[in-house]
C-alpha cells in the first residue's frame, strides 16, 4: 500500500455545510498536511478510477451515493475505512425506532461492506455498541471518541465563549429535520417554564455567534446521535445543555468539560487522527 490515501463522500464542504462535511473538510485538511490525500464525491467515481488507485487507503464517508457495482470493486479489491456518520446498516439510519436499538436481520442493508473494512470509524462508544449489536463485530469498530473542527473555528469558538449569555434565554435551533428534534425541544422548555428563542442561521460561523449570545440550548434528537457537534458546541461557548439520552457525546469521559478545557480537547483530536490512519496504513 502506498501512503495516497482517497477521500470519498456523498457531498463536502461546496454542497452545503453541515457537521459532517465540516468534520470531513478537517479530515482532508489534517490528512494533506502528511499524505497525498485526494477527496472525491461519491457520483463522480468510476471504475477506472478505482482501478488507478488499488494501492491506496481509501476513507470512506457517507456512501449512498456509491453506485452500486463500484462500491462492491471497492469492497473486493480496495484497502478502506468506514467514517461513520450515521448508521448506514439500516436504510433510513435511525436504530432507535427498534427495541435496544437492534435492528432485526432483516432489515440490515450494507453488512458486508461494513465487514469488508479495514476498521469502522465510530465518534463515540455510544455509536460503537450500537454497530456492535447489529453487526457483531467489536474488534472491527474503532471508538474515535470525538469531532473535528478547524483550528479557526475552534479559536471562534474560544473567543466566543468570553462574551456569551448575553441572552437569558434557552436557544432552540429551528431544524428542517423532524429526527433533530425542534418540537420537542420546544415542549421541553414549555413544560419546565424555560423562556425560549428558536433560531437559526445558515451561515456557520454566523450561527455560531447567534448561539453564543444565549445562556442555554435545549435540543432533543428522536435518532441517536454518533456524536452531536451542536452539543459540543454549546459545551464550548459555556452554555447549559437540555438534552436527553441519544447524546453520543454523553457518554464519554471528557463530556463533563466545558470552555477552553473542552476546546483543547478536540484540539487534540486531529493528532489522534493523523496517528490513527498511521496504523491503518502501517
Amino acid at each position: 500500500m502506498t501512503d495516497k490515501i482517497i477521500l470519498i463522500s456523498d457531498f463536502f464542504i461546496d454542497d452545503f455545510v453541515g457537521g459532517a462535511a465540516l468534520n470531513d473538510e478537517e479530515i482532508y485538511n489534517t490528512l494533506k498536511k502528511h499524505y497525498d490525500v485526494q477527496k472525491i464525491k461519491s457520483r463522480y467515481l468510476y471504475p477506472g478510477f478505482i482501478q488507478e488507485n488499488l494501492d491506496s487507503l481509501f476513507i470512506i464517508s457517507n456512501f449512498f451515493g456509491i453506485d452500486p457495482q463500484i462500491r462492491d470493486s471497492i469492497e473486493n479489491q480496495c484497502s478502506y475505512i468506514l467514517y461513520c456518520h450515521d448508521y448506514k446498516f439500516v436504510h433510513h439510519t435511525n436504530p432507535a425506532v427498534y427495541p435496544d436499538f437492534i435492528v432485526p436481520r432483516d432489515h440490515l442493508i450494507n453488512v458486508s461492506f461494513h465487514l469488508n473494512a479495514k476498521r469502522i470509524v465510530c465518534q463515540t462508544d455510544f455509536q460503537k455498541k450500537i454497530y456492535d449489536k447489529n453487526l457483531n463485530a467489536p474488534d472491527k469498530t474503532y471508538n474515535f471518541s470525538g469531532n473535528l473542527w478547524s483550528d479557526d473555528h475552534l479559536n471562534l469558538l474560544d473567543k466566543l465563549r468570553n462574551s456569551s449569555g448575553s441572552i437569558d434565554k434557552c436557544a432552540v435551533v429551528n431544524s428542517p429535520y423532524p429526527q433533530k428534534g425542534t418540537e420537542q425541544s420546544k415542549e421541553y422548555c414549555r413544560q419546565n417554564d424555560i423562556p425560549f428563542d428558536v433560531i437559526k442561521d445558515p451561515d456557520y460561523e454566523s450561527f455560531l455567534k447567534f448561539l453564543s449570545m444565549y445562556s442555554s440550548l435545549a435540543f432533543h434528537p428522536s435518532t441517536p446521535e454518533t456524536c452531536c457537534r451542536l452539543v459540543l458546541e454549546a459545551k464550548m461557548l459555556g452554555l447549559k445543555v437540555f438534552t436527553n439520552e441519544l447524546i453520543g457525546a454523553s457518554y464519554e469521559p471528557w463530556y463533563e468539560r466545558d470552555g477552553l478545557a473542552l476546546v483543547n480537547t478536540m484540539r487534540d483530536k486531529k493528532n489522534d487522527l493523523v496517528n490513527f490512519i498511521k496504523k491503518c496504513l502501517t
